[in-house]
């Protein structure tokens, strides 16, 4: 297991006397080939998460940009650049996982500020995760609306003569909040399968180190 090979190389390294670099490097060498640990799973986590983005979302860019004239192409950029922030994050959190990785840094203190780093990005990404719903649909609807506006006259003729209620603005945002309340317990699930648990696992090998 990672954590005790962890545990087993921060004491080693502590109480070795200088010169030994030899059975430093051994271990080094050991820890790196174990790709069964906490860190390793969420970096392959984190990979399949960018593949999944990147098979979804390039399809929805080439819908809305080749498609219905070309009329919907903010659609398309929106999608782009929530992609590429994504990208940005993925990459961001897979460089503090392969520093993570990193045994021969200064394993007590870097661990600490890297789990609790993690942990924040674990928490902006549930949150950006779930605002990105209501937030790419009020922008997507407000696109369609600017390039195919509501014919004139027919304002008037809802207004006198009434809407249905499938068709009320109250009936769509109601509709949304609750989607948004249900994409973040969802969110929080998924999280946390994919990296809260493998935090969790640091966590306790911190607190055991700290407790010895």
């Amino acid at each position: 297991m990672e954590l005790e090979s962890l545990k087993y190389v921060w004491h080693t390294l502590e109480g070795k006397p200088a010169g030994r670099h030899g059975s430093e490097q051994e271990i080094i060498t050991l820890l790196h080939k174990r790709s069964k640990g906490p860190v390793a799973k969420m970096r392959r986590n984190l990979l399949g998460e960018l593949v999944l983005i990147i098979m979804t979302y390039i399809p929805a860019i080439l819908f809305y940009l080749l498609d219905f004239g070309g009329r919907l192409s903010g659609i398309a950029w929106l999608f782009f650049l929530l992609m590429l922030l994504f990208a940005g994050y993925y990459y961001r959190k897979d460089k503090l996982l392969r520093e993570m990785q990193c045994v021969s840094c200064q394993v007590r203190s870097n661990l600490e500020r890297q789990v609790r780093t993690l942990k924040k990005y674990t928490r902006f990404y549930t949150l950006t995760g779930t605002l990105m719903i209501p937030v790419m649909t009020i922008l997507s609807y407000l696109i369609i609306r600017w390039k195919y506006p509501t014919p004139s006259g027919s304002s008037l003729y809802y207004r006198i003569s009434g809407i249905p209620w499938w068709q009320s603005p109250l009936f769509w945002i109601s509709l949304l909040a609750l989607l948004t309340i249900g994409i973040y317990y969802i969110n929080v699930w998924y999280v946390n399968k994919l990296y809260g648990r493998h935090i969790q696992k640091l966590q306790e090998l911190l607190q055991e180190m700290e407790g010895e």
